[in-house]
């Protein structure tokens, strides 16, 4: 039985998962729990935490220090089971151990990701991508405006949104890639 659509005005949300679809599916399968009440459920733990938690002041990043601004100085102690993590996640993202730490903190500061190697050459990836896909849709519009309507099938237009839900599900990942390193369990 088809469901009534319902009008953008309803209490409904649609989410567009795209790949995450099936493997969400699977994982609520083991929880037991139908993916959408998965999903409300967890909503509803996110906004439970917000209200309990102090609003923290979110400071932004403006830009590089200025050349010949001193650094100051600040010393920190750790376990040595904590210095060992920092040292393995900083060889995992190919920077320093003080690259690592800073970009933690500017993360924790500005709630803005903190791109690491990994995630930044995948954003240079995705960049030519979307310079590939810009191309292809000139193409397309170069042909339609010459009355060319022969040439723009709906397979293509399809070949070119698959490049495109790929290249938004790459930037996706990389941006939560970067967001979610920060997080301690």
């Amino acid at each position: 039985m088809n469901k009534p659509k319902t009008p953008k005005s309803s209490q409904y949300l649609d989410v567009y998962l795209g790949a995450l679809k099936e493997p969400w599916g699977a994982y609520c399968a083991t929880l037991g729990k139908k993916p959408g009440a998965a999903i409300k459920e967890a909503i509803e733990q996110q906004l439970a935490k917000a209200e309990k938690a102090p609003e923290a002041k979110t400071y932004q990043q403006t830009g590089e220090a200025p050349d010949g601004e001193a650094k100051v100085r600040f010393e920190i102690l750790l376990t040595p089971s904590e210095k060992a993590a920092i040292q393995e996640r900083a060889e995992l993202e190919r920077c320093s151990q003080r690259r690592w730490v800073v970009d933690a903190i500017r993360a924790g500061l500005t709630r803005e990701p903190q791109f690491g190697m990994k995630e930044i050459e995948a954003l240079g990836e995705s960049n030519y991508q979307l310079l590939s896909i810009g191309r292809n849709l000139n193409q397309v519009a170069k042909a339609m405006n010459e009355g060319r309507r022969d040439s723009v099938t709906i397979e293509s237009i399809e070949r070119l949104r698959q490049i495109i839900d790929a290249h938004t599900d790459k930037v996706s990942g990389a941006i939560r890639a970067s967001l979610e390193r920060w997080n301690i369990e």
